[in-house]
């Protein structure tokens, strides 16, 4: 059998990988930092939604022509979105590896 097994668990470090109580990140704490990070992924979202919406309109409506027009742009804003998204992911990961090497 692994030694492993036997070993009392390391609470400091798990409490530092999923912080609890005072030290926590509230979901709204996390969306506002994460939208720090990546503004473009919260405008695409927005933008998705309001595309989305105005379709629903368009449809209701009779208006196909725009109820469409409005379902290429939610396509087009789904595809912002997810590029802003693997762009942002990229920049955060270099820049934190950047300020790991330079000792920041």
């Amino acid at each position: 059998m692994p030694d492993d097994l036997h070993k009392k668990p390391d609470y400091e470090e798990f409490d530092k990988l999923f912080p609890t109580g005072t030290d926590a990140e509230t979901p709204w704490d996390r969306i506002v930092r994460k939208s720090k990070e990546e503004p473009f992924v919260p405008a695409g979202i927005a933008l998705t939604c309001f595309a989305l919406v105005a379709a629903t309109v368009g449809f209701r409506q009779g208006n196909r022509a725009y109820a469409n027009s409005m379902l290429r742009l939610r396509v087009a804003a789904q595809g912002f979105t997810v590029l802003a998204a693997v762009a942002g992911s990229i920049y955060m990961t270099r820049k934190k590896e950047a300020e790991r090497k330079s000792g920041h």
